[in-house]
């Protein structure tokens, strides 16, 4: 290699980005230290940046609060870890080898999308555009109403999930869903004072009732034509969705379905299993006169209709039959069953927040900033609940529901977190892990070359804007390593620097001249005498291109006169 190549400048100073800018912004120091700073008094876990792994996830692996944000500069597995997270607050009694070993990987996430499929864990990512309408809850234009309306935001459909709006669940059932139909009903009408009584009575009865049919008892009709014949001898122009309706309710039906009592299109307010025939009762306080008798599992609650829907909601028919495949059933068995019935065992959920400082905070939590805090939780000791703004629910956060998020630090589109929301959660730092990088491909130790370029931004820099190892944990093969470089790595360097190429090119071991392979920047001066004449006086200025072809030998030229630090 050519031991001439520029880079060796004596003095550095004038480089040192952290101190030496002129008219420096204080918090563009460091932004490391003024982290640190501001988190003194909070818990702030650190994860190794190498050595063992299975030491690194022992530490994540620990007890862990409500509230969690792992942070650290980009590619260095905050997202990739957030897998071995959320399994471990969902199971505190997990295989802990699932979590340490990465053969067991493609295991780990079929665990973590069976959850998913479960409404037991959700996702989003925080932006600027990011608002408390799309988190907590808000107006939103209904096509089939043609009016707006209230719709649940992604947390508080997951807190509805957590912990249905509810006393408490009746009882639990261990359905089979091959062996029982899942039916959606109404209890009442358009006129909210009679549905309220019909909805009640069927409650305290034990019962779900049926308007249509007429004052018929069809107890005796086993097939839809004697139904049909029944009532068209009383109601011979009246809509034949009464005959349907009939059918599906006494024939359809049968003992251990499920029946969905909605609310809307979009929620659920009771949960019942059938247990016993259809009968003709026209002496009740309501104008009902069909029913059946029901064992009730939840009633007075607010489920979302995607805990029993997948991708669907409610018809406003007032009963029919699911389709089987668009029961979303580990969803409604994780409602119905009980795990604690062996175990004693509450089901935990996970809101995964990626990017969560590129949002607005305060805009995006609102008066939720403070429920979040464990203290705050439903059940807990100072439990507190607010009256939201558009629905006027009365509303908690319950403290099943764990609140996970990824910060990248390198972001410097936002600063810091809100203050308020930084002391509620407890930090996560994830540096580079050099452990998982190789020490010889093809001659290139790739794990002392990103050390090298660390360790020369950290200096320039600071280290939230340090290099992750994920970029570079591809196949292990020399044109994977340029490529990451050319299409990466130096474009991250150039956004850090403000296209400082000087800087650049300390970081990257320095450069050599047009057509030198041997590394990623070529460097030239420029005649300025060739571009304006023999008149024009002073320095010529240098001009950096990008190599379009390194060699490998560009890979070696980073950590050339590298010297580290003994492990």
């Amino acid at each position: 290699m050519n031991n001439s190549r520029s880079g060796n400048i004596s003095n550095l100073s004038m480089y040192h980005y952290k101190y030496d800018r002129p008219n420096n912004n204080p918090w563009q120091k460091d932004r490391a230290v003024v982290l640190q700073d501001l988190l003194k008094g909070l818990a702030v876990e650190t994860i190794p940046e190498e050595g063992n792994k299975t030491e690194r996830n022992k530490m994540m692996s620990q007890t862990t609060p409500k509230n969690i944000i792992m942070y650290g500069p980009p590619g260095t597995g905050k997202t990739y870890h957030t897998i071995y997270k959320s399994l471990e607050l969902l199971d505190p009694s997990i295989d802990k080898d699932l979590l340490d070993n990465p053969d067991r990987r493609d295991e780990a996430a079929k665990l973590f999308n069976e959850y998913k499929e479960k409404n037991q864990i959700m996702f989003c990512t925080f932006h600027q555009s990011y608002s408390y309408e799309d988190f907590v809850e808000g107006y939103r234009f209904n096509p089939e109403k043609e009016g707006f309306e209230v719709k649940d935001g992604l947390f508080k459909t997951l807190c509805h999930m957590a912990h249905p709006q509810t006393s408490e669940r009746q009882t639990t059932y261990q359905f089979d869903e091959d062996q029982v139909n899942f039916f959606k009903m109404s209890l009442g009408n358009i006129y909210k004072s009679e549905s309220e009584q019909i909805y009640h009575y069927c409650i305290e009865n034990n019962v779900i009732a049926l308007g249509y049919g007429g004052a018929i008892d069809y107890s005796n009709c086993t097939e839809k034509s004697e139904i049909e014949e029944k009532f068209r001898a009383k109601y011979s122009n009246d809509t034949p969705f009464n005959i349907d309706a009939i059918e599906r309710f006494k024939n359809w039906m049968r003992n251990d379905d499920i029946v969905i009592i909605s609310s809307g299109n979009k929620k659920a307010k009771a949960i019942g299993r059938i247990n016993g025939g259809y009968y003709y009762n026209p002496n009740t306080e309501i104008r009902y006169k069909h029913f059946r008798p029901v064992e009730w599992l939840y009633t007075d609650t607010e489920l979302p209709v995607n805990a029993i829907l997948k991708g669907k909601r409610f018809s406003q028919q007032s009963i029919y039959m699911f389709y089987r495949e668009d029961i979303n059933v580990e969803s409604l068995r994780n409602l119905l069953t009980d795990d604690s019935d062996n175990n004693k065992k509450t089901p935990h959920y996970v809101l995964i927040i990626d990017e969560i400082n590129r949002g607005n905070i305060s805009k995006i939590f609102g008066e939720l900033i403070t429920l979040i805090e464990p203290d705050k939780r439903l059940g807990s000791k100072n439990e507190l609940t607010v009256t939201l703004p558009y629905s006027g629910d009365i509303f908690g956060i319950p403290s099943n529901l764990h609140i996970l998020g990824t910060m990248n630090t390198a972001d410097r589109s936002i600063s810091l977190l809100d203050t308020a929301l930084r002391r509620r959660f407890e930090f996560i730092e994830m540096m580079p892990d050099y452990s998982l990088l190789p020490t010889d491909t093809d001659g290139v130790n790739i794990r002392q070359m990103l050390k090298a370029l660390n360790e020369r931004i950290e200096y320039l820099f600071d280290r939230d804007h340090v290099i992750g190892h994920a970029l570079f944990l591809s196949e292990e093969k020399i044109e994977n390593y340029l490529k990451v470089m050319q299409s990466k790595v130096i474009p991250l360097l150039q956004e850090y620097f403000y296209d400082n190429w000087e800087q650049i090119e300390l970081v990257l071991g320095g450069s050599g001249s047009k057509g030198d392979e041997d590394v990623f920047l070529w460097k030239e001066e420029i005649d300025s005498k060739k571009l304006f004449g023999k008149n024009v006086h002073g320095n010529n200025p240098l001009k950096y291109s990008l190599n379009p072809f390194p060699s490998k030998n560009a890979l070696l030229n980073v950590y050339e006169n590298y010297q580290a630090d003994e492990e």
